[in-house]
């Protein structure tokens, strides 16, 4: 538009606002759910949302879940594994006549966690008035629910095989119980004599297959703000099995970080002994060397690990950082020192400290806060340049895209991301966008960005001088 009467003309301008970034600590975790949301995949941060989404038995399926809720991690983005190629754990106890099943259960959650559940029935007789209008008594049973340990986990009073009674024991399991259910409501009777009690244990509860946590991981892939990823699997008998699923893992991680998406995941180390552990973990970490997995040892303590880096800001390390845990097996120094050579992560309990990481790294031995710093400058890297896509034909746009990564960065800095070199001498960051002639006809510009995470001090030497 040309003025014809001498004026002013003003055109406003809009400059453009970098967006903020997906908060870090979201885990994506993957594993069987009692529950399976739609699409297979849900969010949860709070136990109240996990138990409602993906069912209370989720949290022994999946137990690496509320450990990380407890330990403060951001967000859940939980991916549940098909339970086509699993199966629950079943007991069938029989009748008194010993052919007839009585009481069908069976665990609420497909997987082997349920294996070893330890069920008591204690039929009695309770007193109560017939239809004809005088005292008689009724059978009832009491169940109860017991975790490999002997420690009591659910009792069930009073429960009845009538359906019209308000304690129908298919009813009270519905409602009440996160750990099992009536399988098979039409064979329901009780157990054995009516006096005896009877105890049993549930039994050939499966894992899911390979494939079925390749697919899980997979659905992961549109979840852009995940920035760790765990694989709960509950049969890690088969120590070559395991290592093929945390290979995937790893496969998944380097895919999502190589489209500006970095990834760390997190792994368990099993064994019931420390020669055990020292022995899985060499076989892991010898077939598993990457910047983007951790390997945590004892087993039954990543999902607190990983709750904790969660909780933590990015450029944070989890060295000695306490974990909330109810207990942890013990690792003696001996075996404290292997671990940390085959760069695997021990849990240990100090005495004035509590259960603490005892260093965070990778499985190639780098420290996991620098991996998640530069991970957060190659995001901050992708969402602004996304910005700028039709924008940069000319200077006055390349000269406005270095302004924002350079104003990212100094924020990175100034929040104790980036440190300079210990001698003041190399920057923490440099930056710099550029485009060639020949960049130019193909629609390219170039950015070349080095920084400088901030690493944690994990030793301190000290000299005495004893002066006399």
């Amino acid at each position: 538009m040309t003025l014809i009467i001498p004026g002013v003309e003003v055109k406003v301008v809009k400059d453009l606002l970098a967006p903020q970034l997906a908060p870090s600590g979201v885990l994506g975790i993957v594993g069987l759910t009692e529950k399976q949301p739609p699409g297979g995949v849900g969010r949860a941060s709070s136990w109240n949302s996990l138990a409602e989404s993906f069912g209370g038995a989720s949290a022994y399926s999946l137990a690496e879940a509320p450990q990380a809720l407890a330990n403060g991690v951001f967000e859940l983005v939980v991916s549940a594994v098909s339970p086509d190629n699993a199966s629950a754990a079943t007991a069938d106890l029989l009748a008194a006549d010993g052919k007839a099943v009585a009481l069908p259960l069976a665990a609420r959650a497909p997987g082997t966690w349920a294996n070893g559940l330890a069920v008591t029935v204690t039929p009695r007789q309770v007193p109560a008035t017939g239809a004809d209008g005088k005292p008689t008594t009724v059978p009832v049973f009491d169940l109860t629910v017991q975790r490999p340990g002997g420690s009591d986990v659910e009792t069930h009073r009073n429960l009845s095989l009538d359906p019209a009674n308000a304690r129908y024991v298919v009813d009270v399991l519905a409602r009440q119980s996160q750990l099992l259910k009536v399988r098979d409501a039409s064979k329901l009777a009780l157990p054995q004599a009516s006096s005896d009690t009877v105890k049993y244990a549930l039994a050939n509860g499966k894992d899911a297959g390979r494939a079925d946590y390749q697919a899980a991981l997979a659905k992961l892939v549109n979840e852009s703000d995940v920035d760790m990823v765990l694989v709960s699997v509950q049969d890690t008998a088969d120590t070559a099995r395991l290592a093929q699923i945390y290979a995937d893992l790893v496969s998944h991680c380097e895919r999502m970080s190589a489209l500006g998406q970095g990834r760390i995941g997190f792994a368990g180390i099993p064994g019931a002994t420390a020669d055990a552990i020292r022995g899985n973990a060499a076989t892991l970490t010898n077939s598993l060397i990457s910047d983007r997995l951790v390997l945590v040892a004892p087993f039954g303590t990543v999902g607190a690990v990983a709750g904790m880096v969660g909780s933590l800001d990015y450029f944070q390390s989890p060295t000695f950082k306490p974990l909330a845990l109810g207990g942890v097996a013990p690792i003696g120094v001996e075996a404290q020192q292997e671990l940390l050579k085959l760069n695997a992560v021990p849990v240990v309990s100090q005495r004035g400290r509590g259960i603490i990481v005892l260093r965070g790294l990778t499985s190639d031995g780098d420290q996991i806060s620098v991996r998640r710093v530069a991970d957060h400058a190659v995001r901050s890297v992708k969402s602004i340049g996304e910005l700028f896509i039709g924008k940069l034909n000319n200077e006055l746009g390349r000269g406005a895209l270095k302004q924002h990564l350079t104003a990212a960065l100094v924020q990175m800095e100034k929040d104790g991301a980036l440190v300079p070199s210990t001698d003041g001498k190399d920057p923490a960051f440099k930056v710099d966008v550029y485009c060639s002639q020949d960049d130019f006809a193909k629609g390219i510009v170039r950015v070349d960005m080095a920084v400088r995470p901030v690493r944690a001090i994990d030793y301190v030497y000290a000299k005495v001088l004893v002066q006399i």
